[in-house]
């Protein structure tokens, strides 16, 4: 499938660890946007990477039963507005096509596709790896009109200390490097948090962001990347 439509409209690193993505759907044709976003859940050509046939069927069975479930329930392709069961969809999946596109880090599928629970799961919303075999946990959120990264950071700093990143481990430890997941075993993670945003000015946002307690506290970790996705 070709790029989903969204358009990079600012990126920059605020820090050495940090870094900072702006993105905006198609606005012209929302329901474009959710028909790719649907085609992106559809895509299981990851499944075949596995080499045990036990493990193929397994994931085919745990993925199809979620895409039947959002299909029917949450995104049929036709809507023409993002609403509050599709956002999050819309926020992980472009989130974390933005960030595989741009930086070029490990393309995993979304957490509902490869854990157990067809859909809902609580911990970490997406997954990726980056160059320095650092596993990055993505937390998506969507607010209709507001700018929610003080809910996705919040929930970061909540299921850091709970430990929800290493309990995710156990579903997802085959799509990552043997590396990454020492390396998250020994604190050495990343996060991701993913919001839906308005039409707020790019810096006045990421002046927010920098001064948001939560923030600060993630800050400390391997990365942290911060994706406003206007919608």
């Amino acid at each position: 499938m070709d790029a989903l439509p969204y358009t990079l409209e600012d990126y920059r690193k605020l820090a050495d660890n940090i870094h900072f993505f702006r993105i905006r759907i198609n606005q012209d044709n929302v329901s474009i946007t959710l028909r790719e976003v649907l085609d992106c859940l559809n895509e299981l050509s990851w499944i075949s990477k596995f080499d045990k046939e036990y493990l193929q069927n397994s994931f085919m069975k745990r993925a199809t039963n979620t895409i039947d479930y959002i299909t029917t329930n949450i995104i049929n392709g036709k809507e023409s507005e993002v609403t509050t069961d599709s956002g999050e969809y819309v926020v992980s999946v472009l989130s974390k096509k933005a960030i595989v596109d741009k930086l070029d880090y490990l393309d995993i599928p979304l957490a509902e596709l490869i854990k157990e629970k067809v859909v809902g799961n609580p911990g970490f919303d997406f997954y990726s790896e980056n160059k320095n075999n650092i596993l990055l946990f993505g937390e998506a959120k969507y607010v209709a009109k507001k700018n929610p990264f003080n809910d996705a950071l919040k929930q970061i700093e909540k299921f850091s200390i709970s430990g929800k990143d290493i309990n995710d481990i156990a579903s997802i430890d085959r799509f990552f490097s043997e590396k990454s997941l020492e390396n998250a075993n020994n604190g050495d993670k990343g996060y991701i948090a993913a919001f839906s945003s308005t039409e707020i000015e790019t810096e006045e946002l990421v002046k927010h962001i920098q001064d948001n307690v939560h923030f600060k506290e993630l800050s400390s970790h391997k990365e942290l990347i911060c994706v406003a996705v206007t919608i």
